[in-house]
């Protein structure tokens, strides 16, 4: 009975036939294309009846310009070497991936870093490091658990802490009101409240935001930190289980986390964190503007709240989840059907709206573009560099995140080989040299953003693949900011950061080095050729006033020593 109901085709591709195998009737059918036979129709065998399907398709093909024809055949067979190689079609979606990863163009830029043992794509610079020591951590968060944010701290405190957030974090992450948000401390502090409650529905936001004041006011995480970050952690979690009572508060509640991770824990523990905090956005609904004609139930979720918080809200997940999944070459949570619109700029302090370019989220476009996933040409990753150095930024924070960027396409375009004009160049340096000083003084004020570890290295990668006189002049200044940041924050992280910098920088010399006495020979060849006093080179000295920093549980770097001889006497082990 099922043979009777199966539907074939009415014409097969001689293939097929000779073969007695089931023809689906394509161009080229999908027998053919899993086993990249040649795929061919003998129409003239045919009644009339049977070709005239076929027919139409080739009338719609023969409308096509020979261009489109072209793309369309080279499509089908990069189809077909894929379905028949899975391996190479594994390397491509890893190379997309990869795409937009500063790890990726660090081991590119240096094949010695290319050793066995060596972690794949590893993140260095992801941030500052870990707030604690990982075998303290470890032991300090076993003894931990989950409080009510007025059993952890004071009123008073909470607005200290609340005063530093607002102050250090709101101008580049703004996305909590600040009155709504003290409104909240005077009411959770009350007498009547703190009692009859142990979770408030605000405490997760309230832990948050008291973290991020210990963050940046602190070098060293403190035993109360931990307890608000536990808290928040819990509370958070449990929310995942069930329908959240107050979903706006949730949210906020793991915007801060993610942020918080971003800046202080490993890569993937901050990824799986941006991608529950996007499933929950679309469980909730915040992703849909009310207005939208969606017949949603979940849209009716974020109808009370704010638009403009649920807008910010929204931005802010997809910025967190973007970057962190761009810089770990993984893959991004892409929310379908999302109407929301982009948040408006603040207001200043003397009541005029700002400028679109004075938001984090005028970048967000930009950055979502660059997904390795979509097809990008040079032309339009030219004119994406473009638009990224036209934007002028005054706040550090900000500085650091259009460098960030702009770092990304320069590494895109020059992975596809594009030829950057001098001027464009001179820019990319020059807004380098602006993020060194942004770095610098986000240290001198205790502001451990991500990025000023991150822009340092990746500014060294840039340099040295440059690789003119200018960049060569910048690379000092690149090196002491590395430097400033590694002696302010003294990590595990900080110290890997500094010397594979350092390692970098000193086997390019050797190359410059063989190069020069390469050149030696070639004038050596004819010695009796007098040179004017005023032409006559000398040979460059290279002085560096860095040293090697201690380098614990990396020991995969010592196998580059074999190519730098000079460098056999340190201890890359840590004595």
């Amino acid at each position: 009975m099922a043979e009777q109901n199966r539907k074939r085709s009415r014409i097969a591709c001689t293939s097929c036939q000779s073969r007695k195998r089931k023809c689906s009737g394509d161009q080229p059918c999908t027998t053919c294309a899993q086993f990249g036979a040649d795929c061919h129709y003998d129409l003239l065998s045919r009644k009339k009846k049977d070709i005239r399907h076929f027919q139409s398709q080739s009338a719609v093909t023969s409308l096509l310009s020979p261009a489109t024809v072209q793309n369309d055949i080279a499509s089908k067979r990069q189809q077909q070497d894929q379905q028949a190689n899975p391996a190479a079609l594994a390397g491509l979606l890893l190379k997309a991936l990869e795409a937009n990863s500063g790890a990726a163009f660090a081991r590119r830029l240096n094949p010695k870093n290319d050793v066995a043992g060596a972690p794949k794509l590893h993140l260095f610079g992801w941030n500052v490091g870990a707030r604690y020591p990982i075998p303290e951590w470890t032991k300090a968060l076993a003894s931990v658990k989950p409080r009510s944010v007025v059993d952890i701290i004071s009123q008073d405190e909470m607005r200290s802490l609340a005063s530093i957030f607002f102050d250090k974090v709101d101008p580049c992450y703004p996305f909590i009101d600040r009155d709504t948000l003290l409104r909240q401390v005077s009411r959770r502090w009350l007498a009547a409240t703190s009692e009859s409650l142990g979770f408030g529905p605000y405490d997760a936001v309230l832990c948050g935001v008291a973290a991020f004041g210990y963050l940046f006011s602190r070098r060293r995480a403190t035993a109360t930190e931990l307890q608000l970050i536990e808290s928040a952690r819990s509370i958070l979690e449990q929310s995942l289980q069930s329908e959240p009572l107050s979903p706006v508060d949730i949210v906020t509640g793991w915007v801060l986390r993610v942020a918080y991770l971003r800046m202080t824990t490993t890569a993937h523990a901050a990824w799986m964190a941006s991608c529950s905090l996007m499933h929950l956005i679309e469980s909730t609904g915040m992703h849909i503007e009310p207005s939208s004609n969606i017949a949603l139930d979940r849209a009716t979720t974020a109808e009370s709240c704010n638009p403009e918080t649920r807008r910010r809200l929204f931005a802010m997940a997809r910025h967190l989840n973007v970057w962190i999944s761009f810089e770990l070459g993984r893959s991004r949570v892409v929310l379908q059907g999302a109407t929301s619109l982009a948040p408006s700029p603040r207001p200043t302090t003397n009541g005029f709206a700002t400028t679109t370019t004075a938001d984090i989220f005028n970048l967000l476009p930009i950055s979502e573009s660059l997904d390795p996933n979509e097809a990008q040409d040079i032309s339009n990753l030219e004119s994406a560099l473009a638009d990224v150095l036209d934007i002028i930024y005054i706040q550090p924070h900000l500085i650091l995140v259009q460098c960030n960027l702009m770092l990304c396409i320069y590494r895109r375009l020059r992975a596809l080989n594009s030829i950057i004009s001098g001027d464009v160049l001179d820019r990319v340096l020059a807004l380098s040299g602006k993020g060194l000083k942004a770095a610098s003084e986000l240290v001198a004020i205790s502001s451990p953003w991500h990025q000023i570890a991150n822009v340092p290295f990746q500014v060294v990668c840039t340099l040295l693949a440059i690789d003119n006189r200018a960049s060569l002049a910048m690379l000092r200044d690149a090196m002491r900011t590395l430097h400033e940041v590694a002696s302010a924050y003294d990590t595990e992280v900080m110290r890997e950061a500094y010397t594979t910098a350092y390692l970098m920088t000193v086997m390019h010399q050797r190359r410059k080095e063989e190069d020069m006495r390469t050149l030696k020979d070639v004038l050596q060849f004819n010695p009796s050729v007098s040179i004017p006093d005023e032409t006559q080179i000398r040979e460059p000295t290279v002085q560096s006033d860095h040293t090697l920093m201690d380098y614990p549980g990396f020991s995969w770097l010592s196998d580059i020593l074999v190519d730098i001889p000079s460098l056999r006497d340190f201890d890359m082990e840590g004595l």
